[in-house]
């Protein structure tokens, strides 16, 4: 945007005015008038509309990358509520998510069944989603997608050589990432210590720090307690996971292979326990 004496010379040099010319010195006064309002009563307005309007282009944009990984139609639809709304639905609607096995999903009934729950809450809170339950569902399915992708970087855990073709062949086949679904298992599972097993359960180190202040009612209760990755039965908490999720062909029988992959996770992607993951693995089968 220019400032006033610059707008001033360009319209002065557009027009071709001699300020020096006495004969035309009442004409030119009358121009120049002219031009302070026409900065202030045009032009003004005009760069302001035009800076927004890039302002928001560069924010549409800056969207479209971050929903970069959706398909075409649900990427369409996500920045088309953004640009109308300026909401975030690709952070939002996944909060709507509460099935702990969303990740195992491999039919059109369960993310029909997951959508009909979503819809209803997310209108509840987005009027302008009415009728837009096929999109839901749509964004749903690629969500799961994209949770289920492998790393970027073409990176994969290396559990063992068999267990690591029971994965590879079971994304091939279903579309179901099972490395995704143990570390967001994992995440959520170390982050309720009071669900743990006593046994399991040991007390941080930063404990009795906590346990006198004024801060103990406001500490995350993963900061108290440490859980013990050595035991050696119900490894965190997979009896009750194996036991509650749904009967799938791909993880029937495999409940000692989920176990590997939590343990190799909780090991060497959370805390740095390679020569425990390593002592572990050799007694793999």
């Amino acid at each position: 945007m220019m400032r006033i004496e610059v707008f001033i010379l360009k319209r002065k040099t557009e027009d071709g005015i001699n300020e020096y010319d006495r004969e035309k010195r009442a004409e030119n006064t009358r121009i120049c008038v002219d031009y302070v309002y026409e900065y202030f009563n045009k032009y003004l307005e005009t760069a302001a509309g035009e800076e927004k309007t890039v302002r928001h282009d560069k924010k549409i944009a800056k969207y479209a990358v971050i929903v970069r990984k959706y398909s075409a139609e649900v990427r369409e639809w996500l920045i088309d509520i953004y640009t109308s709304h300026g909401k975030y639905l690709q952070r939002t609607l996944p909060t709507y998510i509460k099935d702990p096995y969303f990740l195992l999903y491999d039919s059109e009934a369960e993310f029909r069944a997951l959508s009909d729950e979503v819809y209803p809450k997310a209108l509840e809170r987005y009027k302008f989603l009415e009728g837009h339950t096929e999109m839901i569902y749509l964004f749903l399915k690629d969500r799961h997608r994209i949770c289920s992708l492998f790393s970027e970087e073409g990176e994969l855990p290396y559990v063992n050589e068999s267990i690591d073709d029971w994965v590879k062949n079971t994304y091939m086949e279903h579309e179901f990432n099972i490395y995704s679904f143990c570390d967001a298992y994992l995440e959520t599972f170390l982050a309720a210590p009071d669900k743990w097993p006593e046994g399991h359960k040991k007390k941080s180190k930063d404990y009795d720090k906590y346990r006198g202040s004024d801060l103990w009612y406001k500490v995350i209760p993963s900061l108290l307690y440490d859980y013990d990755y050595t035991q050696k039965d119900n490894l965190f908490g997979l009896d009750t996971l194996y036991r509650n999720m749904p009967k799938k062909s791909f993880v029937d029988g495999k409940k000692q292979e989920l176990e590997a992959i939590l343990m190799y996770y909780y090991c060497c992607e959370w805390n740095q326990l390679e020569q425990y993951w390593e002592e572990y693995s050799e007694k793999l089968p």
